[in-house]
């Protein structure tokens, strides 16, 4: 368990092979009873809790509330962003009721890295050294793949690979601070070679943790490099399932094209910029994005406040306690009532405000 992007993948697997070592030095004949399974909200959760032979080991990964399985008995292995936050999750889990085994902080995993957290599994499954040493051989190259491959890559190194219409602006400064120096093809196939991946192999039920994430396909030598290279030309998204690339047009918006914009954000509003991309047919969710902020901060130095569709742009958000933000720029109101242009990144105030609309605007 644990929020998106503090490892929990990584934990899920340090789970399914400790229980897989372990099992295989004290009752293998109940390996093949290992399952692990992604559950997400909306999924009949309690169903695959009950379901399946009494020796079964459920392991499964989740970032819906905890409270949900406290009727189950479940042990919870976890995730925080520092040490300070991985004690005070401990303490609130334990007080809900839940039995926690261990929370992965951040912190400690930037701090010693593989070694230091197949250590700890180490020794809470009471597992020898060679089984630790194959833990370290196995996962050290497991967690370069899981950053530079597959469905659930890093999202700086996709946006390295994304052809530049589809280049997240926010990421663009920010590349990948080592996926591009490795030969993932050669990652890879040492990763095939690992003694741990080729136990797990064995066993049909254990395959899952020999890929990337539990979404990718299987591992061949080659499967990496031809799963990046898809998204060099085809621009692939999340779930692996290819943008369009034929009509999109990049340089200065039409004229009809910016008709269409300000028809469709009078219609979605700022916050459905894929709606507005699906009108205009022509540009990516991106370039919406960056046209959207373009256009706001130009309204907004112009004085432009009684248009209609910047007013409701801009008001609505605000009147009801919150921000609006576009990109790396955010729109709210001030303690005296004007309405400024925040800088996300800094959190600084851009020196650009126009005052507070009247209740009857």
């Amino acid at each position: 368990h644990g929020k998106p992007r503090t490892a929990s993948t990584l934990l899920f697997n340090m789970v399914g092979v400790s229980n897989f070592l372990y099992l295989m030095r004290h009752e293998p004949n109940l390996v093949s009873y290992i399952e692990p399974k992604y559950i997400k909200d909306g999924q009949p959760y309690g169903e695959y809790l009950r379901e399946g032979p009494a020796e079964t080991t459920k392991i499964y990964k989740t970032h819906i509330d905890l409270e949900k399985f406290l009727r189950y008995d479940a042990v919870i292995f976890t995730t925080a962003t520092t040490s300070k936050e991985a004690a005070a999750i401990k303490s609130s889990l334990e007080k809900q009721g839940h039995d926690v085994a261990y929370v992965q902080d951040m912190e400690r995993l930037k701090g010693g890295g593989i070694p230091r957290i197949a250590h700890d599994f180490a020794f809470g499954y009471d597992l020898p050294k060679d089984d630790e040493e194959e833990m370290v051989e196995y996962f050290s190259k497991w967690e370069i793949l899981r950053q530079c491959c597959g469905e659930q890559m890093s999202k700086y190194w996709k946006n390295d690979l994304t052809p530049e219409v589809y280049k997240k602006v926010a990421l663009k400064d920010h590349p990948h601070p080592f996926c591009a120096d490795h030969d993932i093809d050669e990652i890879e196939k040492g990763f095939m070679e690992t003694k741990l991946y080729s136990k797990l192999d064995a066993y049909p039920n254990m395959r899952p943790f020999n890929k990337p994430s539990l979404r990718d396909g299987e591992l061949n030598g080659t499967y990496c490099s031809s799963y990046n290279e898809r998204i060099k030309t085809q621009a692939l998204n999340f779930y692996g399932q290819p943008l369009p690339m034929e009509n999109i047009r990049t340089g200065n918006w039409t004229e009809e094209e910016h008709s269409i914009f300000l028809e469709g954000l009078k219609r979605h509003g700022s916050s459905k910029p894929s709606k507005i991309a699906k009108m205009l047919e022509t540009r990516t969710v991106m370039q919406v994005y960056t046209h959207m902020k373009d256009y706001i901060q130009q309204q907004v130095q112009s004085g432009n406040d009684d248009d209609d569709e910047l007013v409701k742009v801009m008001q609505r958000p605000a009147l009801e306690g919150g921000d609006l933000a576009i990109g790396d720029l955010a729109l709210a109101y001030d303690e005296t009532g004007k309405l400024i242009l925040v800088d996300k990144t800094s959190m600084s105030e851009i020196q650009v405000q126009v005052q507070k609309p009247s209740d009857n605007t």
